[in-house]
C-alpha cells in the first residue's frame, strides 16, 4: 500500500519564545495535528532555550536554529531577499507550515502561512517600530509567496485580501478553539487556591490578555472606577497577563485613579491556573480595540463565566450572541454592561449557559481536521 500521508513540518518558534496567542496556537495545533492519521509532522524552532517545546515534540525536531527572535526574523528575512532558500533544512518534507509573522524562504517546498492579523498595517502606532518596520516590509512578501493562507477568522481573511492584495481563493479561514481543559471548575478548593495563589478577592472582574495598546484597557480601568464608586458594588478588577509592549498608559490610568485595593495586576498566569481563574471569576471583560481572533472570551465562556467583549473586529464572530458586545470606545456603555450583569442574576446564568454552548462549536480537533486540508490544497497548487 502506497504511504500518501503528508510529511509536514510546524512552526515551533512562538512556542519556545512566550506563551501568548501565537504560541498556544502552534503548541494546540500541533498536538492535534498529530492525532490526524494522514499526516505526518515534525517540528522546527529559532530559539535559544529549545528545552521550553513541548515534550511531545523530542525526536520530531527535524531543524533548529538557536537565534534570538530579532536575529531570526531578520536572517530570514534578508536570506528571502538575496534569494537564499532554507530547503536543505528540511529533508523528506512534503510541506513547511510557518505559524506567525515569518516565511521561510524556500524554493521546492510548498508552505502555507497563518495570518492572525494585520494591525500593524491598519494600526502601526499600536506597535514597536522595530515590529513594524519589519512586518510592512515582510509580510507582504510572504503573502505572495507562500501557497495558501490560514486566516484565523472571517475578519482577518478580509483584511488580508483587501490590505494585502491576495487572491481571495488563497486565503481560508480555521477558526481555532479553546483547550478541552477550558472548562468549569467547581470545586472550592481549586478556586480558593487560585485567588490565594495571585492575591485575589471574589467576586471579580477578569481580563486576560497581553498589556499592549490594542487591548484598550485605560477604558476598562475608567469604566470600572465608576462602578468603585458605588459602595453596592463590591467586585475587584484582575488583570491578568504579562507587559506586552507600550503600556506606559495603562499603569498611569491605573495610578490616576488610584483604585487601591479593588484592582489587581496579576502579572503573566501560569496555564494550568487559568480554567480555574475563569472560573472563579463573575464576568470576563475583553475590551480590545482589536483582535485577530480573541482566544481569552472563548476560554472564558468555555468555563462558564459570563463575556462582555467588544463589538469589533474578529470579536463579534467568537462571541455571538453568547455574551454582551459593547463599543470599545463607549466607556458609559461599559461601565453600564459590567453592572448589568455584575447585578442581574437572571442575565448572568442566561449569558453563562449560552457561552458554554458557544464554546463548544469550536474544536482543535476540527482546527486540524480543516488545515489539513489546507495544506492538500497548497499541495495540488504548487
Amino acid at each position: 500500500m502506497v504511504d500518501d500521508r503528508l510529511r509536514v513540518c510546524l512552526d515551533y518558534s512562538p512556542v519556545a519564545n512566550v506563551r501568548t496567542g501565537l504560541g498556544r496556537y502552534a503548541e494546540k495545533l500541533g498536538r492535534h495535528l498529530l492525532e490526524q492519521g494522514d499526516v505526518e509532522v515534525s517540528f522546527y524552532a529559532a530559539t535559544p532555550t529549545p528545552e521550553r517545546l513541548p515534550a511531545y515534540t523530542q525526536g520530531r525536531l527535524r531543524a533548529e536554529w538557536r537565534w534570538g527572535m530579532r536575529r531570526w526574523r531578520l536572517s530570514a528575512l534578508a536570506a528571502g531577499l538575496a534569494g537564499l532558500r532554507y530547503d536543505r533544512h528540511f529533508p523528506d518534507t512534503d510541506l513547511v507550515h510557518c505559524t506567525e509573522h515569518l516565511l521561510v524562504p524556500l524554493a521546492r517546498i510548498p508552505s502555507v502561512l497563518t495570518i492572525h492579523d494585520v494591525v500593524y498595517l491598519t494600526h502601526p502606532e499600536w506597535h514597536l517600530p522595530l515590529n513594524r518596520w519589519f512586518l510592512a516590509l515582510a509580510m507582504p512578501l510572504f503573502a505572495r509567496r507562500t501557497r495558501a493562507i490560514i486566516a484565523v477568522s472571517e475578519y482577518t481573511r478580509r483584511e488580508v485580501v483587501q490590505l494585502l492584495h491576495v487572491d481571495p481563493a488563497k486565503v481560508h479561514v480555521v477558526y481555532e478553539a479553546a483547550d478541552a481543559r477550558f472548562r468549569p471548575v467547581r470545586e472550592p478548593a481549586a478556586l480558593d487556591a487560585v485567588c490565594a495563589r495571585y492575591g485575589l478577592r471574589r467576586p471579580y472582574i477578569l481580563y486576560v490578555g497581553a498589556i499592549e495598546p490594542r487591548k484598550n484597557l485605560p477604558l476598562l480601568l475608567r469604566a470600572f472606577s465608576v462602578l468603585a464608586r458605588d459602595p453596592a458594588f463590591h467586585h475587584q478588577l484582575v488583570i491578568a497577563g504579562g507587559k506586552g509592549w507600550l503600556y506606559d498608559e495603562v499603569y498611569a490610568t491605573a495610578a490616576q485613579l488610584n483604585l487601591g485595593e479593588r484592582l489587581r495586576f496579576t502579572g503573566f498566569v501560569a496555564d494550568d491556573d487559568l480554567p480555574a481563574l475563569y472560573s472563579a471569576a463573575d464576568i470576563a471583560a475583553h475590551p480590545a480595540h482589536f483582535e485577530g481572533f480573541g482566544l481569552p472570551p472563548l476560554e472564558a465562556m468555555a468555563c462558564g463565566t459570563p463575556v462582555i467583549a467588544s463589538a469589533a473586529t474578529s470579536l463579534p464572530e467568537v462571541v455571538g450572541d453568547a455574551g454582551l458586545l459593547v463599543p470599545p470606545y463607549d466607556e458609559r456603555a461599559w461601565a453600564e454592561a459590567l453592572r448589568r450583569v455584575a447585578t442581574d442574576r437572571a442575565l448572568h446564568h442566561r449569558l453563562a449557559a449560552q457561552g458554554l454552548a458557544q464554546a463548544a462549536r469550536f474544536s482543535w480537533e476540527e482546527t486540524a481536521r480543516r488545515t489539513v486540508e489546507v495544506y492538500r490544497a497548497a499541495q495540488q497548487a504548487f
